[in-house]
């Protein structure tokens, strides 16, 4: 542990330190931290200076840090699922039992693979940007521009307790977007709540809290962490599917908190007795009209409930009784179908409590077991095998800290931290192994709905050839897998060669809504959907240079992206000051003049890492 001139708790000098507390935050250096977790001064990377643990649940831990080349702070989140591992106190290193290994390195891929495609998104102004992000202490790391905001939940206490609709309607467009943007990517939050909103002192709005999806859904092998009155009710089921009406429910309930001042019924107790009263008749000023959508966004059976947040948007805000509203910023979503496995583990309350740690055997080490039983002497030798290669890796912990990757890139590329050093016999999350004769033999599992990049990449996945084709597909959304040519419970050999369809997104794309947007946002729409787009500039002095004025078609349509179909976007160019008067019978220039750009063919097909 390093010994460094700030305070742990702020990552300020320690010039405001004064018999072991800080003026600043209140930190007490002399305080005991929690022994599981890294302890404050710890140096990672000969770079980072790890402080005082902020938070953490069953999925990862985060920590204030402070940049020692940028000498900026920062965010530290490490990759920490503590239901499958554990630290010694004093050591910085993770120790995950046998067992485990095989739940915590697929747990860690998709980790990995969720908080690389974070970083893609840096140019969204509303979603904190990933700064770095390497391996080291058997985990993973993170490391995020230090934002510093007060939540939307004492935003809200701190304005009468509740928000009017006017208020609402104006403020919530960034959160709108940007949830639209993450769904366009392929992901899906599930955790949207007012404490995962951060609003910072000059208004920038953040939406954080992104997590793997067995950290928002009960009953998985990690403890999970469900904001109570925002979580779905298929998060409370782990066989339920999930997809963008997940968030449409966390963003209704997330309006409703917002224009009530009160907590939604938790969808738990609603699921036995639904007492959720409407928006209108705690507060008689929300109108029914917006209301009633709200409702609709949090219907508990999620095939009648408002799919996108795109429908959301267009509901709550082209209602009749609205009036001469403004329309806000939407953009366009797509319906993901995540179906899940039903898993075994433990939970833990959102309040963050931390339960005991109980290890429980998942059914693959149940499977294991019954087929040591059946091979009898031949698995006795290879259990023995195990044992002896087990006893000398615990004299050499794994480390992954010798392949990290490097700073992100001037695309926002990482790379991806690599698999765990083997400490038990490879048996797939998707398949079974078993040895026949001197070969193996593995049992494939289910792998539609999943994301074709985390699969592809996975050492549970290395005894298989892929051989992806991609296609346009409605039903499930760019990147998943929806169809293989290996069935479920097949069995196959070790080399043998796959074929999966990985959808391309749908064939026609709606196009999202253009108000407040400048031309940098929406293109990042654009190109995230698919959509190819030509750019033309119009002069106007009606809105703001470089923002959309409108569109060659009307937005909320369908667009052919799959015959490449292309918008004509026209973005506002300031008109001249003074215009000389007219002479030699030249016509005045007029808005309707505009200046031609190519067409920009858009990224449709996902591109993968070597």
């Amino acid at each position: 542990m390093g010994e460094f001139n700030l305070c742990y708790g702020c990552m300020n000098p320690k010039d405001n330190v004064e018999d072991g507390i800080c003026k600043i935050c209140g930190y007490n250096e002399n305080a005991p931290y929690l022994p599981s977790y890294l302890a404050p001064g710890v140096m990672l990377r000969d770079r980072y200076v790890v402080g005082k643990l902020l938070s953490y649940n069953g999925e990862s831990a985060n920590y204030i840090g402070f940049d020692t080349i940028t000498q900026n702070k920062v965010v530290i989140k490490e990759y920490m699922p503590d239901t499958l591992c554990e630290r010694e106190p004093g050591k910085s290193i993770l120790d995950v039992a046998p067992e485990y290994v095989a739940q915590y390195k697929t747990l860690m891929s998709e980790f990995v693979e969720l908080n690389k495609t974070i970083s893609k998104m840096r140019s969204l102004s509303h979603i904190i940007p990933v700064m770095d992000m390497f391996g080291d202490n058997n985990t993973g790391y993170v490391v995020l521009v230090y934002f510093e905001g007060t939540t939307l939940e004492k935003y809200i206490e701190r304005n009468g307790g509740r928000l009017t609709w006017e208020t609402v309607r104006r403020f919530f467009p960034p959160i709108f977007t940007t949830v639209s943007l993450v769904h366009n990517a392929g992901l899906v939050h599930r955790g949207i709540c007012p404490n995962n909103i951060l609003i910072g002192e000059n208004g920038d709005i953040k939406l954080t809290g992104f997590a793997i999806s067995d950290e928002r859904t009960a009953n998985t092998e990690i403890a999970p962490e469900l904001f109570s009155g925002y979580a779905a009710p298929e998060q409370y089921n782990s066989s339920a599917r999930q997809g963008t009406w997940t968030d449409v429910y966390g963003v209704s309930a997330l309006l409703y908190k917002a224009l009530t001042g009160v907590t939604p019924v938790d969808a738990a107790s609603r699921l036995t007795d639904d007492t959720l009263e409407p928006p209108s008749a705690i507060v008689p000023e929300i109108p029914e009209s917006v209301s009633n959508v709200i409702m609709s966004g949090m219907e508990l059976d999620g095939e009648k409930r408002i799919q996108t947040v795109t429908e959301l948007v267009t509901q709550l805000f082209e209602q009749p009784d609205i009036g001469g509203a403004v329309r806000l910023s939407s953009s366009s979503t797509q319906t993901i179908m995540i179906p899940r496995e039903a898993l075994q583990g433990n939970q833990r309350p959102s309040s963050g409590s931390r339960p005991p740690k109980k290890k429980q055997m998942s059914r693959r080490g149940v499977f294991i077991a019954v087929m040591a039983v059946m091979l009898g002497i031949g698995m006795f030798f290879l259990l023995l095998l195990l044992f002896m290669w087990g006893a000398d890796n615990n004299n050499n912990p794994p480390d992954i800290s010798q392949i990290s990757s490097d700073t992100l890139g001037s695309e926002g590329e990482l790379t991806t931290l690599p698999p765990l050093t083997e400490m038990t016999e490879r048996t797939a999350s998707a398949s079974e192994s078993k040895p026949e004769g001197n070969r193996t033999i593995y049992v494939m599992n289910d792998i539609t709905g999943k994301n074709y990049d985390i699969i592809q990449r996975s050492d549970n996945y290395s005894s298989l050839v892929f051989n992806p084709i991609y296609e346009y597909n409605d039903e499930y959304a760019k990147g998943i897998i929806f169809e293989q040519s290996i069935e479920k419970n097949s069995n196959y050999e070790e080399g043998t060669e796959i074929t999966v369809k990985v959808s391309m997104g749908p064939k026609f794309v709606t196009i999202p809504d253009f108000i407040s947007l400048s031309k940098k946002d929406y293109f990042a729409m654009l190109g995230e959907l698919g959509i190819k787009y030509e750019e033309k500039t119009i002069e106007t002095a009606d809105v703001k240079a470089g923002y959309v004025v409108k569109l060659s078609k009307e937005a909320g349509e369908k667009i052919d992206v799959e015959k490449g179909e292309v918008l004509t976007v026209y973005i506002a160019k300031k008109p001249p000051e003074t215009e000389p008067a007219e002479t030699s019978g030249k016509k005045k220039e007029t808005e309707t003049e505009i200046e031609d750009h190519e067409v920009i063919e858009p990224d449709v097909i996902i591109q993968f890492d070597e």
